[in-house]
């Protein structure tokens, strides 16, 4: 991998996420922000390389906070944030184009005061420049 495709697709979330939720998202929570909100978290690449391709294999993580105390709040937003993001292929920049996209995992835990659901998504990226 001679570059990394992190940073475009980290964009396209953002951008994504931001305009389908009904959820405030963000990159980094600001200081006294109120639940419930969407946040981007982890991103990792590898790279892989084939005779005619090269790309990578990213895994791009969101959490869902709530503090409703049952797990209707979080499940929607869940539910929401998946549809947002497989609905249609991401558009990256004219360098990298997502070819397959996919929930690897999804997870809600209880905590005391709110619920926290984490969804990792795992994307097939091509480098349409090499």
């Amino acid at each position: 991998m001679k570059r990394s495709p992190v940073s475009p697709l980290n964009k396209a979330l953002f951008e994504r996420l931001k305009s389908q939720m009904v959820a405030p998202v963000y990159d980094h929570v600001p200081a006294g922000k109120k639940a419930p909100y969407v946040v981007l978290t982890d991103t990792a690449a590898q790279g892989w390389t084939t005779k005619t391709i090269s790309g990578a294999e990213v895994t791009a993580t969101i959490k869902i906070i709530s503090e409703y105390q049952g797990d209707k709040e979080v499940a929607e937003l869940c539910d929401r944030a998946i549809s947002a993001i497989q609905r249609e292929p991401l558009v990256l920049t004219d360098e990298w184009q997502v070819v397959l996209s996919n929930v690897d995992s999804h997870a809600v835990e209880r905590l005391e005061t709110h619920r926290e659901a984490t969804v990792t998504f795992k994307f097939t990226i091509i480098d349409t420049e090499e």
